[in-house]
């Protein structure tokens, strides 16, 4: 099994694919690497990509009203970013950048278009793993909100 196979068969979007789904997949993919400091993508950036950190860190980095920049999250191997502009196509929510020398796969929505045309069923698994994937997101976000809102009544 090839060293990108193998980590294709680990990410939780690629959950219940076969291995002919994930030879094919495997195919549609390629690696980025991207030093320490490095952007991979801006705020308000249109890009049509998802990627999955094989090695080093990512800082999700929002810009705050007072003009500076806040990291809210942090990726390491085996998280993903882009989800969301595979499904909506609007602009980056954030700006997201290399915290350490990283190694990325990616994943165009041109690759998932030639996947859906071999394989729509895998194009169907991954679309609810998305969808999955985007719940749990804004479940802990709201988690996460509710600590900082004042009690009502």
């Amino acid at each position: 099994m090839s060293q990108v196979l193998d980590v294709l068969s680990r990410m939780r979007l690629f959950a219940g694919l076969s291995d002919e789904e994930l030879a094919v997949l495997e195919k549609l993919v390629f690696v980025n690497r991207v030093p320490a400091g490095e952007p991979v993508c801006r705020e308000g950036d249109r890009s049509d990509f998802v990627c999955f950190v094989v090695r080093g860190c990512l800082d999700i980095v929002k810009s705050s009203e007072a003009g500076g920049d806040v990291v809210i999250a942090h990726l390491r191997p085996g998280d993903s970013m882009g989800e969301m502009a595979l499904v909506d196509n609007e602009p980056r929510s954030a700006t997201v950048r290399a915290a350490e020398d990283a190694t990325l796969i990616v994943l165009t929505r041109k690759g998932i278009e030639q996947l859906r045309k071999r394989s729509p069923h895998a194009v169907s698994l991954i679309m609810e793993n998305i969808a999955r994937l985007l719940c749990l997101h804004l479940r802990r976000t709201s988690s996460q909100l509710a600590q900082f809102k004042l009690p009502v009544g």
